[in-house]
C-alpha cells in the first residue's frame, strides 16, 4: 500500500493569503463603485438649507423672475427715447391714413412727423431750416384780419420784411417783400410745388405800402370811368372793390400774402391750370390759405383769385382747410373777431 504525502505547511499559508487578498480587492471595488454612483452634495445656502429644498425660495426666485420680464417689458425712458429718435427711413411706412378731425381743432401735434401722419401725406422737401416758419410759435400774431371792416392804418409797415426769393423778374422793388415768416414758409412751399412739376410758380406782388395800394386804386377807378362814363362814382367805386382793396384795406400791405401764378399776368388764364389746381390742394401744408375762395365772395367782398395766397401757419390753415372756412368764417369760430 503506497503511502500518504504529507501536505506542506507553506502551501496552506499561501492559499489563506490568496483568498484574503482576493476579497480585500473585491471590497475595495465594490466601495469604488458605490461612491461613483453617489449624486453630489449640493452645498449649503447660508441659512443651512438648499435652495432646492426651501419653498420659500422657490416663491422668492420666480417673483424676482416676474419682476424682471415687467422690468425688461416696461420702456424706460431712455428706450422710448432712443425709439424717438430712430432715422425717418425706419417709419417710412408706418404712415396711417388721415383721420381729420372735421368739425373741430387739430390736435397738438409736436413734430412734422406727426403732421405729416395726421394728414396721411408726407413732405418731399426737408424741412430742417423751414419747420419753425411753417408752424410758428406765435401763430396768432398771423392771424390780422385786413379789410374794409378791418383796415390798417396810413402808417402801418410791418418790420420783420425781407426779400422775396421767388420773385418774378423785372417787378418793381416795391413789390418784392414778405414778412420774415411767410417768406421762408413760401420758400418751402414752392420748392415742393417744384418738385411736383411747378418749378415755374413766381411771385408778382408781395408787400405794398398805403401808398402804392391808394396809387393803384386810384387808377383802377379812372379805368371804370372811362369805361363806364354813364355810372355814378358809388357804382364804379363799388366795381373795383370786387378786385382791388381800397388803401387801408388790402392784405398786402400786412406783409402776409402773395399773389403768384405762372401766367404773363394775374388774370383768369391761371384759373383751373395744374398748377393752379396743385397749390390750392398743398397750400395750407406750408402755413397759407386761398385767401379768395370761389364760393366765399358773399363773405369775403372779394371775386375769385386762384393766384392770391395767405399766411396764416400751418395749425390755422389745416383747421380752415378741414373745415372749408375763409379767414373771416374761421375767425368768428374761434372768436377771434
Amino acid at each position: 500500500m503506497a503511502k500518504k504525502k504529507k501536505s506542506s505547511p507553506y502551501l496552506a499559508v499561501a492559499l489563506t493569503l490568496c483568498v484574503a487578498a482576493v476579497g480585500l480587492a473585491v471590497a475595495i471595488a465594490v466601495l469604488a463603485i458605490s461612491e461613483t454612483a453617489l449624486p453630489p452634495v449640493e452645498e449649503s445656502s447660508s441659512q443651512g438649507v438648499t435652495e432646492e429644498s426651501d419653498p420659500s425660495a422657490d416663491e422668492s426666485i420666480e417673483e424676482s423672475v416676474e419682476e424682471s420680464i415687467a422690468e425688461s417689458s416696461a420702456p424706460s425712458a431712455e428706450s422710448s427715447e432712443a425709439e424717438i429718435s430712430l432715422p425717418e427711413e425706419s417709419t417710412e411706412e408706418s404712415v396711417p391714413e388721415p383721420e381729420p378731425g372735421l368739425g373741430g381743432e387739430i390736435p397738438q401735434l409736436g413734430s412734422t412727423r406727426e403732421y405729416e401722419s395726421y394728414i396721411g401725406l408726407r413732405y418731399s422737401v426737408d424741412l430742417v431750416q423751414f419747420e419753425k416758419y411753417i408752424d410758428p410759435e406765435n401763430a396768432s400774431e398771423y392771424l390780422l384780419l385786413v379789410s374794409p371792416k378791418a383796415p390798417l392804418g396810413k402808417d402801418y409797415v410791418p418790420d420783420d420784411l425781407i426779400y422775396i426769393e421767388d420773385m418774378r423778374a423785372g417787378r418793381p422793388s416795391y413789390y418784392s417783400y414778405l414778412r420774415e415768416y411767410a417768406e421762408k414758409a413760401l420758400e418751402a412751399f414752392l420748392d415742393e410745388a417744384a418738385m411736383y412739376g411747378h418749378g415755374d410758380i413766381k411771385v408778382s406782388n408781395g408787400y405794398r405800402s398805403y401808398s402804392v395800394q391808394s396809387t393803384l386804386f386810384n387808377n383802377y377807378l379812372a379805368d371804370e370811368r372811362a369805361r363806364h362814363p354813364d355810372w355814378t362814382e358809388e357804382r364804379i367805386y363799388a366795381l373795383v372793390a370786387t378786385y382791388s382793396n381800397p388803401p387801408g384795406t388790402s392784405e398786402h400791405q400786412s406783409g402776409l400774402c402773395v399773389d403768384m401764378h405762372n401766367q404773363i399776368d394775374t388774370n383768369n388764364t391761371f384759373d383751373g391750370t395744374p398748377a393752379a389746381i396743385w397749390l390750392e390742394e398743398n397750400c395750407y401744408r406750408f402755413g397759407f390759405v386761398l385767401r379768395y375762395p370761389p364760393d366765399k365772395q358773399d363773405v369775403t367782398g372779394i371775386k375769385y383769385e386762384s393766384w392770391h395766397f395767405r399766411y396764416v401757419g400751418r395749425t390755422a390753415a389745416t383747421e380752415m382747410h378741414e373745415l372749408g372756412m375763409c379767414l373771416e368764417e374761421y375767425l368768428a369760430y374761434k372768436g377771434l373777431n
